[in-house]
């Protein structure tokens, strides 16, 4: 069975159901595949501080609003990871669940994995002291003491940033040199 859609969206996190959300509005039939939980990333955050007009929302129920909104507007969802895409001459060929989905236009969201330090307790302080993203949560660490792993120049970069709003900022990383730009 070849399924055809005007767009494939791959990743159903809060960027891949975002251009769903904008394809289906603009009139186009569009797929979105997903290999794990609507939502990615945003999913376990407890407290979204920083997006204008929902103050306080939680991921879940963020990923639920956009979820809604994608089905409402008859976004079709595959709950599947795409094993394989190819360029035809009519568009692209996507292969998810053994079955065989076309489309004109593919939009690529799969997003990235965190690097964990693999820690006893780790996943269960995810959002609750251990965060990934300094301009997203730092605000939540303001004038506390905190700590950043890691010795490249994004690990530096959130370093900067949040010498200006907390007490004390500390670098900790595991080789005996930085990887970061000099400057």
């Amino acid at each position: 069975v070849n399924m055809k859609y005007d767009i494939a969206v791959v990743g159903g996190g809060p960027a891949g159901m975002t251009a769903a959300l904008y394809a289906a509005r603009a009139g186009k039939r569009v797929v979105l595949f997903e290999g794990e939980m609507l939502g990615g990333q945003i999913l376990p955050t407890r407290k979204i501080d920083n997006y204008p007009a929902l103050p306080d929302v939680d991921g879940y129920t963020f990923a639920e609003g956009l979820t809604k909104q994608i089905e409402a507007l008859g976004v079709a969802i595959v709950y599947a990871a795409v094993a394989k895409i190819e360029k035809t001459d009519n568009g692209f060929e996507l292969c998810a669940n053994e079955e065989v989905y076309s489309s004109l236009a593919v939009i690529l969201a799969t997003g990235l994995k965190h690097r964990k330090l693999g820690l006893d307790g780790e996943d269960a302080l995810i959002g609750r002291g251990v965060s990934f993203c300094a301009t997203c949560d730092g605000m939540f660490f303001r004038k506390k003491e905190v700590a950043v792993v890691g010795g490249g120049n994004t690990a530096f970069e959130d370093a900067v940033y949040l010498s200006r709003i907390c007490k004390k900022v500390y670098i900790i990383h595991r080789r005996d040199e930085f990887r970061a730009d000099k400057v």
